[in-house]
């Protein structure tokens, strides 16, 4: 593409490269956090997306400093220009957004289990506003201090042309970092709740309806306070160029003077040099992936994209799913969830047990059963030590017998009622067996007794 008095810069090849790959590493935190309906979050991922595509897009259509034979950019540039603005305010509000919802979560005097209808509709409005309706006033203001249609710089491309007057000040350039101190405040006001519920914060998460758990808080919060911390310098710095290079030349406004020069389109080289601000992006990139794309579920979406473009032939660690791993490791958790169902039926069945007698004792000495459950249960294990062996021992000892047996000789059974649809246990307390009850389910066991010997 270069030739030897105009050749191909280093950055025109590697700026659209690492593009493409935070894009590529954007995709996975950007499909997590629109499952989790986090709208700030999402806008933006999804405003870095869009600006690493125009790296791309530049960086290959005007690659050297060749300006004789660029393309003039008609339409493309005439859209790039207009996006570029609104991203400008749109990147800080949306990190503004996401300080404010983690300064709600944590706020403890207004948290409901179920937000009102009001809550709601603050919170949408003012994601809204930031995310959707301040970038959208954005374009449509800029046509009054646009002085021409935009200018073409090699590697960076398009590139926005203000007029020499305080009207860019105040609608283009001031906005940015007012929008970046709001944010301030409420990341200030995230790391004051953060120390004062330090010992309640996974408490109040857990009872908060932000679908965000503690590791989550964490990494959203730790990713927009390095944003912050880097947009922040980088906006005054944009606040103070600009108008310290055209404080000498400022004028009054004029929209005829403003725009006499609009169709001029004005192609400068660059020589080899990209502009500082077409770095943000891709290094934002490789942020959302290290804080948002190194889990399980990223690693599948980033397997599914790469099946898709037809990677999965030439690597085996693409083909591979892990599906298997995962029916596995949920078919063990399902054996073990009905191991620990059975043991909490069979531990509450035992300590639910009476016995259908009205005397507390029977004929061959032994105690009610329910007595001595109830006594095991105040005194300690290691006051009795035998009381499991006797119980393991008694246990051995059961059988079944026949039905007509327990009416011959009803002095020699025992009948034990497991009751169902109760949470505490009960006393040994004399109940009648009454076939109208239809909230209690009684399994008997017919347990025959073998003399002892008195």
């Amino acid at each position: 593409m270069g030739s030897s008095e105009f050749p191909l810069y280093p950055q025109a090849v590697i700026v659209p490269l690492l593009a493409f790959f935070s894009i590529f590493v954007s995709i996975a935190p950007l499909v997590l956090h629109w499952k989790n309906r986090n709208l700030p979050a999402c806008c933006l991922i999804g405003w870095f997306l869009i600006l690493n595509l125009f790296n791309i897009t530049n960086a290959i259509i005007w690659p050297t400093d060749e300006s004789t034979t660029w393309w003039n950019g008609v339409g493309l540039c005439d859209i790039e220009v207009k996006i570029m603005i609104a991203s400008y305010v749109a990147v800080p509000g949306d990190i503004m957004c996401i300080f404010r919802g983690l300064a709600c979560v944590l706020d403890t005097r207004r948290a409901t289990l179920v937000p009102t209808k009001q809550q709601r509709w603050r919170n949408q409005f003012m994601e809204l506003l930031f995310c959707v309706a301040v970038p959208i006033i954005a374009m449509i203001t800029q046509v009054s201090y646009q002085a021409n249609r935009y200018m073409i710089f090699a590697i960076s491309g398009c590139v926005n042309s203000f007029d020499e007057s305080w009207v860019s000040v105040l609608l283009g350039f001031i906005w940015p970092p007012i929008i970046c101190f709001i944010a301030a405040y409420y990341c200030g006001l995230v790391l004051y709740r953060l120390h004062k519920y330090r010992s309640q914060f996974s408490d109040i998460l857990n009872s908060s309806n932000s679908k965000l758990n503690k590791s989550r808080f964490m990494r959203l919060f730790l990713l927009s306070f390095i944003m912050l911390i880097a947009i922040i310098p980088v906006q005054i710095y944009v606040l103070y160029k600009n108008v310290e290079g055209t404080l000498p030349v400022w004028h009054a406004y004029s929209w005829e003077r403003t725009h006499a020069g609009w169709n001029i389109i004005y192609k400068v080289p660059s020589n080899g040099q990209a502009f500082f601000d077409r770095w943000i992006p891709i290094v934002s990139g490789f942020f959302f992936f290290v804080f948002f794309g190194c889990g399980r579920d990223a690693a599948r979406i980033y397997r599914l994209i790469l099946n898709f473009l037809g990677l999965g032939h030439c690597f085996a660690c693409v083909r591979t799913s892990p599906a298997g791993t995962d029916a596995s490791t949920g078919h063990t958790e399902s054996r073990g969830s009905r191991a620990k169902l059975l043991f909490h039926k069979k531990w509450s069945s035992s300590e639910r047990t009476c016995i259908n007698d009205p005397l507390p004792t029977f004929r061959t000495g032994r105690t009610n059963l329910e007595e001595q459950t109830a006594h095991n249960g105040k005194t300690s294990w290691l006051k009795s030590p035998f009381s499991a062996l006797r119980r393991s021992y008694s246990a051995s000892r059961e059988r079944m017998i026949p039905l007509p047996a327990l009416s011959s000789d009803p002095t020699s059974t025992i009948c034990t009622n497991a009751w169902a649809g109760t949470s505490h246990s009960r006393g040994s307390v004399d109940l009648p067996s009454t076939a109208s009850n239809q909230d209690i389910i009684r399994v008997k066991q017919v347990i025959s007794q073998e003399s002892e010997g008195v």
